[in-house]
């Protein structure tokens, strides 16, 4: 366990809405900050900031990478050149900044984002990815060079609104001083709201696309093209949405490395960077023979596009999900008892360690006629072709061996 973890074992894990403790703990600082890149939207943050990383990388810039939540290890959550910073380093960062994150009163995330700082200060570039929203998140609390917002739908809709207009704004709102945005796979009501933000938006659609995607047992291939090059990639993760987030990758990536860094753009690195790209727990196949996936899947759109990727591999699978009781559990639910159904699979649902999940007697009470509710999850379930879904929780215990 890292110091940091033990400070925090027995603290409130909140989100404070509000920049100003954040704010003033980041003017304390005496260093200045690389340039970056802030990563906002509702689902494929973290894999389209992983696709920015490794082409960055791939081109001998020293690129640090924050995302947020860790499955397995806290240092997860700090990466420079894709690799986890060592726990030796993280405790002496954290134990540097101790004075501050305690005269400052920092929430969980605002110190991760301070430690951050920290570790990347001697980077070249930071890659960023929000934690939740964007408006009042703290990786909003310093300038950046360049925005992207990947795909937005409904989610954490008691802090971010109940409409794909209200979470557009807050998410945009990382758009400051008009910098310059990449929006990704949206609505046109994203677009256009965007440019209450800036004059410079770059679209998927029309200044950047993904043709021709196939996914296979491999992963996922398909052909990149905007107004300069097109040229095919093969993916090791697997999806169509992940062509998607690969395309928005790269794009920003040859911006990057073109306009703010001043380096010659390489095809060959960026084929190698995005095939290299590996995201544990995002449709992350753990066996093959008889199937055994995870993947954190845990708002209706994600969960849409995972069941879309079991169709275009022909897999048929029992489903294992739990999630919190502030997702929509009930749609989600839904999603997974018809695909089920379709499939002539088994649906199971378990409850998670969590105060924000269902108990086994809340979910055997409401659900007990549909699903098998279990008590725990248990290692037999586990050997048929099986996927589990659901919450970063969830994951975390399959990941860790948390079963019987």
């Amino acid at each position: 366990m890292t110091a940091f973890e033990s400070y925090f074992l027995n603290k409130e894990f909140v989100w404070k809405p509000g920049l100003e403790r954040i704010k003033k703990a980041v003017a304390s600082l005496d260093f200045s900050f690389p340039p970056s890149v802030i990563v906002a939207g509702t689902n494929g943050k973290g894999s389209t900031s992983s696709f920015i990383a490794s082409i960055l990388k791939a081109h001998g810039v020293r690129t640090g990478l924050f995302t947020s939540p860790h499955l397995l290890e806290f240092n997860e959550r700090f990466r420079i050149d894709l690799e986890p910073v060592d726990t030796g380093l993280l405790d002496r960062a954290f134990l540097n900044l101790l004075p501050v994150i305690e005269e400052n009163s920092l929430t969980y995330f605002e110190a991760a984002f301070l430690l951050s700082l920290y570790l990347f200060k001697d980077c070249d570039f930071v890659v960023y990815e929000v934690g939740l929203g964007g408006r009042l998140d703290a990786t909003n609390s310093i300038e950046h060079n360049l925005a992207v917002i990947t795909h937005i739908d409904y989610d954490h809709k008691d802090y971010l609104g109940e409409t794909i207009e209200e979470i557009a704004t807050e998410k945009l709102h990382v758009v400051k001083n008009r910098i310059p945005v990449v929006i990704s796979q949206n609505r046109k009501v994203v677009f256009d709201i965007a440019t209450e933000f800036t004059d410079e938006i770059y679209a998927f659609g029309s200044d950047f696309n993904v043709f021709s995607v196939r996914v296979t047992s491999e992963g996922t291939k398909g052909i990149y093209s905007d107004k300069e090059i097109t040229f095919p990639f093969n993916l090791s993760v697997y999806g169509k949405h992940q062509a998607i987030n690969a395309a928005t990758g790269i794009f920003t990536a040859k911006k990057v490395l073109k306009e703010l860094l001043c380096l010659k753009v390489d095809i060959s690195k960026i084929k190698g960077a995005v095939s290299s790209v590996t995201i544990p727990g995002r449709f992350e196949i753990l066996r093959r023979k008889p199937f055994f996936i995870v993947d954190v899947a845990h708002n209706i759109d994600a969960v849409g596009r995972f069941v879309e990727t079991l169709g275009m591999l022909g897999i048929s699978v029992d489903i294992v999900y739990s999630g919190l009781k502030d997702k929509d559990f009930n749609a989600i639910f839904k999603l997974f008892k018809s695909y089920t159904d379709e499939a002539g699979t088994e649906l199971f649902l378990v409850p998670i360690k969590n105060p924000r999940g269902f108990s086994y007697k809340e979910l055997k009470e409401k659900y007990g006629k549909e699903a098998t509710v279990l008590e725990s999850l248990k290692g037999e379930v586990l050997k048929k072709d099986v996927a589990v879904v659901g919450s970063f929780y969830l994951i975390s215990d399959v990941l860790n061996g948390n079963f019987k």
